[in-house]
């Protein structure tokens, strides 16, 4: 039996982190100049620091975003 898709995420530049360590979604998001990622993280008992590592990070030119490089990316919570 095929696995059900995924289910549409409310942000598509959400990651959400779950207690575990684990996270989604798993080949990361993509930020337009100018645009925020925003982090959803779930902390296990007894934590209250949540340390992210970056793997790959790469840059593309999308034909039809109007936007140029340049400027500042935010990644933040919501707090």
């Amino acid at each position: 039996m095929p696995e059900p898709a995924p289910a549409p995420m409310d942000n598509p530049n959400e990651i959400n982190i779950a207690a575990n360590g684990t996270y989604t979604p798993l080949g990361g998001v993509t930020i337009n100049s100018g645009g925020v990622a925003q982090f959803d993280v779930t902390y296990p008992a007894g934590t209250n620091t949540c340390t992210i590592t970056f793997g790959s990070i790469t840059f593309s030119n999308v034909p039809g975003n109007k936007r140029n490089g340049g400027g500042t990316v935010k990644v933040g919570s919501g707090n």
